[in-house]
């Protein structure tokens, strides 16, 4: 099922000041921007938060279309198969650009051939968290600890995530790998029944995206010992980064779940650069930065296509080594 919801600007809205910039399509005419996944998730959030402060700023009436299905293929065929005239974008995550087509045996579309990134939206990564009680009784007071103890003789940490082939299935995958670590990888159908087992002692550990986790951080259930990313989130700045743990062999990896607006095949240079203005104009509108942290996300803008184009080739590589270590395939 299809859900749409138009930007017609409301009480829970942004308010809605003079456009500074004209409207991206001709006529009103409303964009269509597709979220490959279902309402309520953090990809929902990324398209409606980002497509409200378009509209703010440029006047744009945008359209959200939910596609969700087939991991996300539903909807980056949505916008395979549309017009090349910015009427239909999607919010893609850097996984449907390299780690998706190669966890399937025939993917169904390419990304190089098939779509045109044109700037990213934000960044997110995962949070390695653990129950207070269970580090207490195994000593586990940071990640190195973590670490050292699922190394041990008759050890084996039990990791649960979202599912088979998320991005924390394959982080996870490739620190045990790297650092010899015994860790049993336990997906779920979600991050919310794998979230109720480790607070009911079910599972030792998760490796999950920062929304569902903090409110748990706060309450001191879950104890954090890291984030994927290199560096530290702004959001947890107390929490390390994989680049403090060189010593583990694991000191370069990045897990940096970003999204980019993305138009299909053949989307004119000239459009392209319009999109990327308006974005980069909205970046400022009131309310985007504090709506996003809320959600677990950062804002975070490239200068436009090519700077977008770049940045999935340099990331491409640290995906390709996650999915071949991991195995994953999605069928």
């Amino acid at each position: 099922m299809i859900a749409r919801r138009p930007f017609l600007l409301g009480a829970s809205a942004l308010p809605l000041a003079a456009p500074v910039i004209a409207q991206i399509l001709p006529g009103g005419r409303p964009m269509r921007w597709v979220v490959p996944f279902p309402p309520g998730g953090a990809a929902d959030a990324i398209g409606r938060l980002w497509a409200d402060a378009v509209t703010t700023t440029t006047g744009q009436p945008i359209v959200i279309e939910n596609r969700g299905g087939a991991s996300g293929v539903l909807g980056v065929q949505a916008v395979q198969q549309a017009p090349a005239d910015g009427s239909v974008l999607g919010v893609f995550s850097i996984a449907f650009f390299t780690a998706l087509p190669l966890m399937m045996a025939r993917a169904p579309y390419d990304p190089d051939r098939d779509l045109t990134p044109i700037i990213q939206l934000v960044t997110s990564t995962v949070m390695c968290c653990v129950t207070a009680e269970r580090a207490r009784e195994r000593g586990w007071t940071d990640f190195r600890s973590l670490i050292a103890w699922a190394k041990r003789p008759g050890n084996r940490l039990t990791k649960g995530s979202a599912g088979n082939g998320s991005a924390a299935h394959l982080l996870i995958a490739t620190i045990a790998r790297r650092t010899g670590a015994e860790i049993e990888h336990v997906p779920y159908r979600g991050g919310a029944p794998a979230l109720n087992d480790l607070l009911s002692g079910q599972i030792d550990m998760v490796f999950d995206f920062m929304p569902a986790l903090m409110p748990q951080v706060a309450a001191g259930r879950l104890l954090p010992l890291a984030v994927g990313s290199n560096a530290r989130s702004p959001l947890m700045p107390g929490v390390p980064g994989l680049g403090e743990f060189a010593d583990l062999g694991i000191g370069d990896l990045d897990l940096q779940s970003w999204n980019a607006l993305t138009g299909p095949r053949g989307l004119p240079a000239d459009m392209q650069e319009q999109i990327a203005v308006a974005v980069r104009r909205s970046a400022g509108a009131p309310g985007l930065e504090r709506r996003l942290h809320a959600s677990g996300l950062v804002p975070a803008t490239t200068d436009g296509p090519v700077a977008t184009r770049a940045k999935i080739a340099a990331d491409a590589p640290r995906w390709r080594e996650m999915v071949e270590v991991s195995g994953a395939r999605i069928e």
